[in-house]
């Protein structure tokens, strides 16, 4: 950035309120900037895929285009809950000596009733993944009008595999409760790579206290780190916010964050924001809600 052509790129303590290009990421308050600041911003890039932080804050941004990285993490997140569902559902036996039988009373993953919620850039991935293995793949998702209003438009009885791909907002705030996990079978796995706030934590822990078969995939939590309410409990595989890291995710944030700013330089406004639409918060809001 600082050998971009036009840019004078500076750390915030620094800045002289010029016209601004503003680089924001989870913690990143706007409340908290000079308005002087703000004033002068003309972009504001986020190269975190989660921006829930921003709904309280529409109108500091709502006239300031703000791009999303939603993509840079998809792929990654879409791999913590495919790997889950593959550990969850069967283990792959270890034979120390030759075993004449050669049994293996596994079920296939063909068929297998897969319930994915959420189908933005994490859920396509999963539900395109697991529907090429045969899988059974159901998408929730209330803001696509081809997809079931509500979970409780369908028969969530059948389903053996619960996936979390949801945004959080106000309106999927424990959007997984007690009334969601009481419409379960005695046997699901249930993931949630997304955000810790969709899950009621208690309804779930009670859920799976009632159903010794279920078992739960959590790497998000309502308060983070974790409660001790989870240490030691044998039905939770546990991580820690982490399924959007991978190897090289510092260089595909510093990538992201060249290729906006390079098209930004060179582009009229309306080719930019024809080429950002997806990417654009403005764009991901619906009836003032962040979708």
């Amino acid at each position: 950035m600082e050998n971009l052509p036009g840019l004078n790129y500076q750390a915030l303590k620094d800045a002289n309120f010029q016209e601004t290009i503003l680089i924001t990421n989870t913690h990143t308050q706007l409340r908290e900037l000079p308005q002087s600041l703000l004033k002068q911003t003309k972009l504001i890039i986020h190269p975190n895929s989660g921006y829930d932080h921003f709904e309280s804050e529409q109108d500091l941004w709502n006239n300031i285009p703000l791009v999303v990285g939603h993509t840079i993490r998809a792929q990654a997140v879409a791999e913590y809950s495919i790997r889950a569902l593959f550990e969850g559902l069967i283990e792959l036996p270890c034979h120390m000596t030759w075993d004449p039988k050669r049994t293996w009373e596994r079920p296939l993953m063909k068929g297998t009733s897969v319930w994915v919620f959420g189908y933005g850039h994490i859920g396509k991935i999963i539900t395109n993944t697991l529907s090429a293995i045969g899988m059974n793949v159901t998408v929730i998702d209330p803001y696509q009008a081809q997809s079931l209003k509500h979970w409780k438009d369908g028969n969530i009885k059948e389903a053996r595999v619960i996936i979390s791909a949801m945004s959080l907002n106000k309106s999927t705030y424990h959007y997984f409760n007690q009334d969601f996990f009481k419409a379960l079978s005695d046997e699901v796995l249930f993931i949630n790579g997304a955000r810790g706030k969709l899950v009621d934590e208690n309804a779930l822990r009670e859920y799976l206290l009632s159903h010794p078969l279920s078992f739960a995939f959590l790497d998000v939590f309502e308060k983070e780190p974790f409660s001790e309410q989870w240490h030691g409990f044998p039905q939770v595989w546990k991580t820690s916010h982490i399924a959007g890291v991978e190897k090289n995710l510092d260089q595909k944030i510093l990538n992201f964050e060249e290729a906006v700013l390079k098209d930004y330089l060179k582009l009229d406004t309306t080719s930019f924001f024809d080429k950002y639409h997806n990417e654009l918060l403005q764009n991901k809001l619906m009836k003032g809600v962040l979708i």
